[in-house]
């Protein structure tokens, strides 16, 4: 089993390097850190959307017709990392061992009852919760719909810790394993999803001594993280602390338990070791623990930067051909209108076929059939909306030259952004400030190689 574990581990390592992600390489895009770069491809990934898409956007309500948060999803500087995990499961101690230091409060009984958003600041300073959501320039503004007491159990933290200039963490409050005999005063499920779908890694931590999957963390893995299993990562913590013998068989009733709850062709990567700065307890394996620790911060602090980037150029792209058929929709719908009589009978004609609208514009924009919404939706959103409200596609473009626009972006500026990300040759981002820190300090505590990613 140990030896399979570091063939695993051997094998996840190889296929992580054999798949390096570099930035963009753009005129206006000077080659300096990691760290700049993707500053600079985040700021014209949101003078794309500022200056092209949200205009038509406005134009035909598209939030209207499905709300979002998307612009939180440009104002997140750093990749968000989130922690999920029963009481007691360590995601606290694991945080406080990547700042550094005991900034966030730890004790043997379950300490976590809120949200604790840990991002970088020149001092160490508590932010309230509800000043991240009122903030414009942070990500968190979403989170306001769940209203006053989500926002009691919501906080920041400032830290100058080097590794948070790369990536921002998330504590969360522990699973309930008898959730029928408590409740929570907002919809916690409903707050765990948003997180999961604005992360960009998932930490799902395990305490060898309590595998059992209770309510909540079923409702956790069936609803929330539905979807998102290729960001999850499953973190077995405090291995240290039983045999070998014991290990195995822990490691095999985790796989059976969870299981039953994600539906993947292929399972999540499932880290070994335990995770604080505290020595490894005698007669275990060390050299597995701490080749899944340094293998789980590589994972953190190199790919996911790397993989979060690319994520935001493809969200921008499929934003701009949702925005486009729905503009397009709308637009040619209310081309099918007459001027003076005879507006409602057509209203409701154009709206029973609108399948036909649908056509019309998968021809002349040649997109997928599949990447439409419902006729259905369009139906809902018409008994709210007057389609005389709006202009035609024609009038739009004549007036606004958006839609071309919006077609340029989709045709030329986002794919040669994804182009360059995966071509362009650039900073390594394994010199990056935050990675190097991170693993200096680490090798210091332990006595190992510093740098155990230099090529052979």
């Amino acid at each position: 089993f140990l030896l399979f574990l570091e063939f695993t581990h051997s094998k996840k390592m190889s296929q992580t390097k054999s798949k390096l992600v570099t930035t963009v390489k753009r005129k206006d895009i000077e080659e300096h850190s990691w760290e700049e770069q993707q500053s600079s491809v985040l700021k014209e990934l949101t003078r794309l959307y500022t200056e092209v898409l949200l205009p038509t956007e406005k134009e035909y309500t598209y939030d209207l017709f499905r709300p979002s948060d998307y612009t939180d999803v440009l104002k997140a500087k750093t990749p968000l990392i989130l922690f999920i995990g029963p009481f007691s499961s360590g995601k606290t101690t694991f945080i406080n061992y990547l700042l550094g230091g005991d900034y966030l409060w730890t004790g043997p009984e379950p300490t976590t009852n809120k949200y604790t958003v840990v991002f970088h600041g020149k001092e160490n300073n508590p932010v309230s919760g509800r000043i991240l959501t009122s903030n414009p320039e942070l990500p968190f503004g979403g989170l306001n719909t769940f209203g006053n007491d989500f926002l009691e159990c919501f906080s920041g933290l400032q830290n100058p810790s080097e590794i948070l200039k790369g990536i921002t963490l998330v504590d969360s409050p522990g699973i309930l394993e008898t959730s029928s005999n408590h409740t929570r005063s907002y919809d916690y499920i409903g707050a765990m999803k948003w997180f999961i779908q604005h992360a960009d890694l998932i930490f799902v931590m395990f305490d060898p001594s309590k595998l059992d999957a209770g309510q909540e963390l079923r409702a956790m893995f069936q609803t929330a993280l539905k979807g998102h299993e290729s960001r999850i990562r499953i973190l077995l913590n405090k291995a240290d602390g039983i045999s070998q013998h014991e290990l195995m068989k822990v490691h095999g009733a985790l796989f059976w338990n969870l299981s039953n709850m994600i539906n993947t062709s292929e399972p999540p990567r499932v880290y070994v070791s335990s995770f604080w700065d505290k020595p490894y307890q005698p007669n275990t394996n060390h050299q597995l623990f701490e080749s899944e620790k340094q293998a789980l911060l590589y994972d953190m602090l190199h790919s996911v930067p790397m993989e979060s980037l690319d994520r935001k150029v493809t969200s921008l792209l499929r934003r701009a051909e949702d925005v486009l058929i729905h503009a397009a929709v709308i637009g040619t719908a209310k081309s099918k209108l007459p001027k003076f009589f005879g507006k409602r009978k057509c209203k409701v004609e154009t709206l029973d076929n609108i399948d036909q609208v649908f056509e019309e514009v998968q021809a002349k924009f040649r997109l997928p059939a599949s990447n439409f919404p419902s006729d259905t939706e369009y139906k809902q959103f018409f008994t709210k909306h007057d389609l005389d409200d709006y202009r035609t596609l024609t009038a739009y473009e004549e007036k606004t030259g958006k839609i071309g626009a919006l077609q340029r972006i989709m045709s030329q500026d986002i794919p040669g952004l994804l182009r360059s990300l995966t071509t362009a040759e650039s900073v390594d981002p394994r010199k990056s400030g935050m990675l190097q820190a991170m693993l200096a300090r680490h090798a210091k505590e332990h006595s190992i190689d510093p740098n155990p990613f230099r090529p052979l």
